[in-house]
């Protein structure tokens, strides 16, 4: 535990774990330790070092008062004055090799705007995995093959899947036409008038269902096409070296003006789809 926790101090000198997961975390900490060769004394200090900006920041975050950009500033101050420190415990020699790792990851993160992941394979549906219709299956992806599940198994498991789908599927129907025999006539036309309008949210409800299913394909273009560059960009930040707090910003503003353009792009085709001639 305490090497881990010394290669965590370490990794956060050297501002190279902004964007990663724990688990990738812990691993290029271990290599970073091993690779600068720290003495016993460079690794308390690392971590004493580590131990007082990690109390510092979570008294900034805990400050209330505190305006979001006041917040952001202090943090950036504190992280300069980290890497300050980390610099005074690094002998030069470690310190320029510590710059070298750096680079290399700088062109890892390179290759993963460019659709590569660690392993060099595309990174292109990675925001697409979880979908439901790909089954439990591709929802789960790597949890499930930890599970080492049998050919059987899995062959059980799609079934299950495909049963639920078409279960679901069926109940949903049931349940639309249940509520058209309660309904009157003019309130089933009232309501598939509501359907072909979009919803609070900016999202049509065609045939009951929300979604673009009725869009004109112009539409239906320019949605993905936003989607598209809504989750680069998104990608792109969480490949960033900025602090979690301003990737986190930088995210939901992202996310915000996603949705204001697709609520508009929705808008639009409502308005031609109504001004039709019938």
């Amino acid at each position: 535990m305490k090497r881990l926790f010394l290669s965590i101090a370490i990794i956060a000198c050297m501002s190279l774990t902004a964007t990663v997961g724990a688990q990738e975390s812990r691993r290029g900490g271990r290599e970073v330790a091993k690779e600068l060769n720290l003495t016993a004394d460079q690794q308390q200090k690392m971590e004493a070092a580590k131990a007082d900006m990690d109390a510092k920041m979570k008294e900034l975050r805990d400050n209330k008062s505190l305006s979001k950009e006041d917040r952001m500033a202090k943090m950036k101050e504190l992280r300069e004055q980290h890497q300050a420190a980390c610099n005074n415990i690094l002998t030069p020699e470690q310190q320029a090799k510590a710059k070298e790792l750096k680079a290399k990851r700088g062109e890892r993160m390179k290759d993963g705007r460019k659709g590569k992941g660690r392993d060099g394979k595309s990174t292109a549906m990675r925001p697409y995995r979880g979908q439901m219709d790909k089954g439990i299956l591709a929802q789960h992806g790597n949890r499930m093959k930890d599970l080492n599940l049998t050919d059987d198994q899995k062959q059980k498991i799609k079934a299950l899947n495909d049963e639920y789908r078409t279960k679901t599927k069926e109940l949903s129907q049931k349940h639309r036409d249940d509520l058209n025999k309660i309904y009157t006539p003019e309130q089933q036309a009232k309501l598939k008038d509501m359907r072909k309008r979009p919803a609070r949210d900016g999202k049509f409800a065609f045939n009951g269902k929300r979604g673009s299913f009725n869009l004109d394909e112009a539409s239906k273009a320019k949605l993905k096409s936003l989607k598209e560059d809504f989750i680069k960009q998104k990608q792109a930040v969480e490949l960033s070296r900025i602090a979690p707090d301003a990737q986190k910003q930088k995210i939901s503003e992202l996310r915000e003006n996603y949705k204001k353009e697709r609520r508009q792009i929705m808008t639009d085709a409502c308005k031609a789809k109504e001004n039709q001639p019938v």
